[in-house]
């Protein structure tokens, strides 16, 4: 074929391609198709390889290697548009934790289940030392008082996001944090908070308790993120990473679906409220979710309507009721009696208040927490049977913590003038730090459940055969409750004053 000829054959495929092409009036060079088809594939590959990162549905990095690149992508200029309230695209997860694997419990495999579990407690190696401190401490700052509301209030929960700050701050900021989480330096308390993850985590289709952390950044402002301290989170805490518009509708419902999640959605009215504001530069979130049967459950039979003596006066309410032999704790203000949760290895502790004392009383006594992580020698103990009658409950609480934090001795991360937040921000002069917790805790004839979240914020400047001798242990005036798990961590604590 001479070069007539092929021109004449290129001519003819020409045609035909125009002629099927219909939204195009003009012949192109066959190069075009090529270029168009080239560029196609060019934008689908692009797509394919970046969707894990913009999706929050796509594949992730671990938490061990997590890919948190903010520095460079959060620095603005002064030509960036302000921010309006008009909904964006969900907001970028930059790492995401690896929850652990356990074995759920069938009918065949009950060695291999409770290998699982042995392992995942194992993991908690004594970091639970030296936590009585902040128990005893945090324990009279959040539930003392307010006589005749119920309060709760969760101390792990609130650990876990203290030391999460404690990490993005420097100087005296974290110092007021690390005596009271009471720890020396950085590298333990990212040691305990890791074991403390793991060795309470559980969920293997029986019991729940899961710890959840997270970390929210602003993708605009004048802050530039430090990259290290996100991975550190990422890592040491587990924390899930996002980045979006502040104050934008889309970032706050990301934010309230993900505390939901993590709740089960028993603290729904509460999250409703923890929105991000447009001065908020970043924000921290745990969250705890227990949930197990008692050793032991209650005869629904067996409940029966009676009378709860409240500060303002009787009321009717439901009694669980049972009878068992066990360890009845005489303090020097209460008698105690612990129930089993789970297997074992969780339980809740009743205290009741002797006549002449009060719930306060109570709570301020190191005894309660002595009792709690199981120092119980210098505690009068005796084995007898006792008569249960405790009354199903529902209790929850919403509250600042910034007033109870300054009365522990932090106080300058809430003061803009004295506050350091320079362990993940470059200039973070004008910033202060605002926080808040909510529980709720109910018990019923099959066991008990219990959540609760801690928001923390960064904010910037401006806008038996023989006859059994046995006690009667009723709960019918207000009384102490706690919950604790391995390594008598303690999850929960509160006060009943109103069933």
């Amino acid at each position: 074929m001479n070069r007539e000829q092929l021109s004449d054959a290129i001519g003819r495929l020409d045609d035909e391609l125009v002629s099927v092409a219909i939204h195009t009036r003009r012949r192109k060079p066959w190069w075009y198709s090529a270029v168009a088809v080239a560029a196609c594939i060019a934008l689908v590959l692009g797509g394919v390889a970046v969707w894990p990162y913009v999706s929050p549905d796509g594949d992730r990095p671990a938490v061990d290697t997590p890919d948190v690149s903010v520095t460079d992508d959060t620095t603005t200029t002064a030509e960036q548009p302000t921010k309006s309230t008009v909904p964006r695209a969900k907001a970028a997860q930059l790492a995401a934790p690896s929850y652990p694997e356990m074995v759920k419990r069938t009918d065949t495999n009950l060695d291999e289940w409770k290998e699982s579990r042995s392992r995942q407690r194992e993991k908690i190696n004594g970091q639970t030392d030296g936590m009585t401190g902040f128990y005893q401490h945090t324990i009279i700052a959040f539930l003392s008082g307010n006589a005749g509301e119920n309060r709760v209030y969760s101390p792990l929960n609130v650990y876990m996001a203290l030391s999460m700050l404690a990490e993005i701050t420097e100087g005296n900021s974290r110092t007021q944090l690390t005596e009271l989480l009471g720890v020396s330096n950085l590298s333990a308390l990212r040691k305990k908070n890791a074991a403390l993850w793991n060795g309470v985590y559980i969920d293997d289709g029986l019991t729940s308790s899961r710890l959840g952390n997270s970390l929210w950044l602003d993708n605009g402002g004048q802050y530039a993120y430090d990259a290290d301290t996100v991975d550190r989170l990422a890592g040491s805490y587990y924390a899930s990473v996002y980045r979006g518009e502040m104050g934008s509708d889309a970032y706050n419902k990301q934010l309230q679906q993900w505390m939901n999640e993590q709740t089960d959605g028993l603290l729904k009215n509460e999250v409703q409220n923890v929105k991000f504001s447009y001065n908020t530069v970043l924000a921290l979130v745990s969250t705890i979710c227990f949930k197990a049967g008692w050793v032991g459950k209650f005869s629904e039979y067996s409940t029966t309507q009676e009378t709860f003596h409240t500060v303002g006066g009787d009321k009717t309410c439901a009694f669980m009721k049972t009878s068992e032999k066990t360890t009845a704790y005489f303090g020097d203000h209460y008698t105690a009696v612990a129930r089993g949760l789970d297997d074992g290895s969780f339980r809740m502790v009743f205290f009741l208040p002797d006549e002449d004392s009060s719930v306060d009383e109570v709570i301020r006594d190191p005894q309660m927490v002595a009792l709690l992580e199981e120092n119980t020698g210098g505690i009068r103990q005796r084995k007898i049977k006792v008569n249960m009658r405790i009354p199903k409950f529902d209790v929850k609480a919403d509250y600042s913590l910034n007033e109870g934090l300054k009365s522990l001795g932090v106080t300058d991360i809430f003061d803009d003038t004295k506050s350091d937040f320079g362990g993940i921000v470059e200039n973070s002069d004008g910033m202060y730090a605002s926080a808040s917790h909510a529980a709720r805790v109910k018990i019923d004839e099959e066991g008990a459940e219990g959540v609760a979240f801690t928001f923390v914020e960064g904010l910037k400047r401006g806008p038996t055969a023989q006859k059994e001798e046995s006690m009667d242990f009723i709960l019918d005036r207000p009384f102490v409750f706690a919950i604790t798990g391995p390594g008598n961590t303690i999850l929960f604590a509160g006060v009943v004053e109103n069933p």
